[in-house]
């Protein structure tokens, strides 16, 4: 075979495989959920005048295409296997992998952001909790990567440092250093929040400093609900890897009466089962991110009540805290404005805990 003919089937099976790809991406039916990724995928954008002229339409339009490019997962994972074997990048994505755990790298400290957290706390605090006979507490939760980045060879954003900011601009609350209640192992290996199962000191250390009585871990019957595939397994797919979803239940969390504000729904118990046939398992905690949920310990009659403003590693805190309470309410403020809350929360009395990952200290302008 002469070299121009050769030359002549490599162009048009080339072509044909950009043909074929290209018309699968315009063709194939639409994606509803990317299960890999953990989200829901793009849409067919909106076409109008407008959308035209503002080029939102066509970028809605790449976004679409590529969420259900064929074999998407594959390209991924060559991808990832040229920066890291032929490159020699040490991460893919912004994740890497070290000690046994994907993990996403750092972003810069936003000290000006650190600042801002600390204000919103502020005014909660002084619109709220000043004149209420509260006990108000507050801690932060480290990313994971506080325990492997640094010790890896990644860079690492200065954590003491950022404590450092926060503590120095919270007023009025008494502070709850966790940091050395956890370790990398407390933390999913796919994926960016704890697990339950692993919370123990966390609990014991909060349930000293705020003066509850608390279940330790021994006296709660742990259940592997299901396989579990973080956010990081995605973006990382050379490492075919995956964590137990474990849960811990007690005759507490069994009957607790959980009200979702947010969809006016009523269930009995903390675990939504339901939620593991979703694309984010996670949610079965309390489930999932919710602007504001109430949870009532039916078995207990100390009149205790507690208020967490939290992200969405509290909801798999607050089952392992409802023994010593009678009623947790859990706000969400990236979902409910902090000027709202007043109408819905009364805070006279109660206990008051403000916890959240360091991610969202760094990120602060999600807090309404």
């Amino acid at each position: 075979m002469s070299k121009k003919i050769t030359n002549i089937l490599c162009a048009v099976c080339f072509s044909a495989f950009l043909l074929g790809f290209g018309a699968a991406c315009v063709f194939g039916a639409p994606v509803e959920i990317l299960v890999s990724e953990r989200r829901k995928a793009a849409q067919f954008p909106e076409l109008s005048a407008q959308s035209v002229a503002d080029k939102s339409f066509f970028d809605g339009l790449e976004k679409y295409f590529a969420d259900k490019f064929p074999e998407r997962d594959g390209f991924r994972a060559i991808k990832a296997a040229v920066e890291l074997g032929v490159f020699g990048k040490k991460d893919s994505s912004g994740v890497y992998f070290a000690d046994g755990h994907i993990s996403e790298l750092d972003k810069k400290l936003s000290e000006s952001s650190v600042e801002k957290a600390a204000e919103k706390l502020n005014s909660v605090y002084s619109r709220y909790l000043e004149n209420a006979d509260c006990r108000v507490y507050y801690s932060v939760i480290p990313d994971k990567n506080y325990y492997l980045a640094a010790e890896n060879g990644y860079p690492s954003a200065d954590y003491e440092r950022l404590v450092s900011v926060f503590t120095s601009n919270v007023k009025n609350m008494e502070y709850i250093d966790i940091f050395d209640c956890l370790n990398a192992d407390s933390y999913y290996k796919t994926d960016t929040h704890w697990r339950q199962e692993a919370l123990g000191e966390v609990v014991d250390t909060l349930a000293e400093k705020m003066n509850f009585n608390a279940d330790g871990i021994s006296g709660y019957s742990a259940r592997e609900l299901s396989d579990f595939k973080g956010i990081y397994a995605s973006r990382f797919p050379l490492a075919s890897m995956s964590d137990r979803l474990v849960c811990l239940s007690s005759p507490v969390t069994d009957c607790a009466a959980v009200y979702n504000l947010e969809t006016d729904k009523k269930s009995i118990g903390v675990y939504d089962e339901e939620k593991l046939k979703g694309y984010d398992k996670y949610d079965v905690f309390l489930s999932g991110a919710s602007a504001l949920i109430t949870v009532e310990n039916p078995l207990a009659s100390n009149g205790r009540e507690l208020v967490i403003f939290r992200d969405s590693f509290g909801s798999s805190l607050a089952p392992l805290l409802l023994g010593g309470y009678q009623k947790i309410t859990l706000v969400d403020l990236r979902y409910i404005s902090s000027q709202l809350i007043g109408d819905y929360v009364d805070f006279n009395g109660a206990d008051v805990l403000f916890i959240y990952n360091t991610q969202i200290l760094n990120q602060s302008a999600v807090l309404k």
